[in-house]
C-alpha cells in the first residue's frame, strides 16, 4: 500500500535536508555565501557580482554555530569584517565587485531599477597603520582615503600639513579617519630634560643656553627652567623638542 506523506512528514524532511546540505558545505563556503549576499546587499548588486579573495592558506575558518555578523571596518569597502559569537572568532576578507557591475544604494522596499544616484567622494586624512593612544604623528603616520561627502564634518581633517608632531589620545585602526578631537600637541619638553633655551632675537642680540626643564610642556606652552650653572630659574615658551624660546 503505498502512503503520501502528510505536511508534518514533508516538513520534517525538508528540514533534514537542509540540515544536510549546511552540513555538506565547508565553513569557508557558508561564510563565503553569507558574505557574498551581505556584500551584494550593502552596494545593491547580485550576489554573484561578488568576488571574495580566499585567506591565506594557513587560515583556517572555522564552523559557526551562530549568525555572522558583518560591517565594513574601514572607509574603503574592500575590506569586511567577518564575525561569529559560537565560539567566538573574527576574519578580515578582502572583496571587490566584477567589473562592469555597478554599486547603488537601495531603500527598504525598493527595487534596483530605483537605486539611488551613486555618493560623491572626498578625501580625508585616515591612519596608514595602526597607531597607538599615545602615538606622536610622523610624516608616514598618515595617508589620504576616499570618504562619502555627506559623512564628512568639521569633525574632519582633509589634509595631513601642520598634523605631525600631534599626539593621539586614542588608538586609531588602520584606515581609520584622523578626528579633531583625537588630537592634542605632543609633549616635546619634559621634566628633568636639558632644553636649549634661546633668548634675544637674532635682529639685535641672540644667545642660546642650556637648562633643565622644571615641568612637561608642549609647543606654545610657557614653562619653568633652571640654569644648572647659575641656579636661577628661568621662564620659557616651548618651541619644538627640547628646545623654548626665554621670556
Amino acid at each position: 500500500m503505498k502512503m503520501t506523506p502528510n505536511s508534518t512528514q514533508i516538513a520534517a524532511i525538508s528540514l533534514l535536508l537542509a540540515a544536510v546540505c549546511a552540513q555538506a558545505a565547508t565553513p569557508l563556503e557558508q561564510m563565503n555565501a553569507a558574505l557574498t549576499e551581505w556584500v551584494g546587499v550593502q552596494n545593491g548588486v547580485p550576489a554573484s557580482s561578488v568576488t571574495v579573495v580566499p585567506p591565506d592558506a594557513r587560515v583556517a575558518v572555522q564552523p559557526c554555530a551562530s549568525t555572522y555578523v558583518f560591517d565594513y571596518p574601514f572607509v574603503s569597502r574592500d575590506s569586511v569584517r567577518v564575525r561569529c559569537t559560537k565560539p567566538n572568532w573574527q576574519l578580515f576578507m578582502k572583496v571587490g565587485l566584477v567589473s562592469g557591475s555597478t554599486p547603488a544604494t537601495l531603500t527598504p522596499g525598493a527595487s534596483a531599477a530605483k537605486a539611488a544616484p551613486a555618493p560623491e567622494f572626498r578625501q580625508v586624512v585616515v591612519a596608514a597603520t595602526n597607531l597607538p593612544a599615545g602615538q606622536v604623528l610622523q610624516r608616514d603616520s598618515l595617508k589620504l582615503d576616499r570618504m562619502e561627502a555627506d559623512k564628512i564634518s568639521k569633525a574632519h581633517y582633509l589634509e595631513s600639513q601642520g598634523l605631525e608632531g600631534q599626539e593621539l589620545l586614542r588608538a586609531v585602526r588602520a584606515g581609520e579617519p584622523i578626528r579633531v578631537s583625537d588630537l592634542r600637541p605632543a609633549t616635546l619638553v619634559k621634566r628633568g630634560e636639558m632644553v636649549l633655551m634661546t633668548i634675544g632675537s637674532p635682529a639685535t642680540f641672540e644667545i642660546s643656553v642650556k637648562a633643565e626643564a622644571m615641568q612637561d610642556g608642549r609647543v606654545g606652552e610657557q614653562i619653568k627652567l633652571r640654569n644648572t650653572e647659575s641656579g636661577r630659574t628661568l621662564s620659557g615658551v616651548v618651541t619644538g623638542k627640547g628646545t623654548a624660546k626665554g621670556l
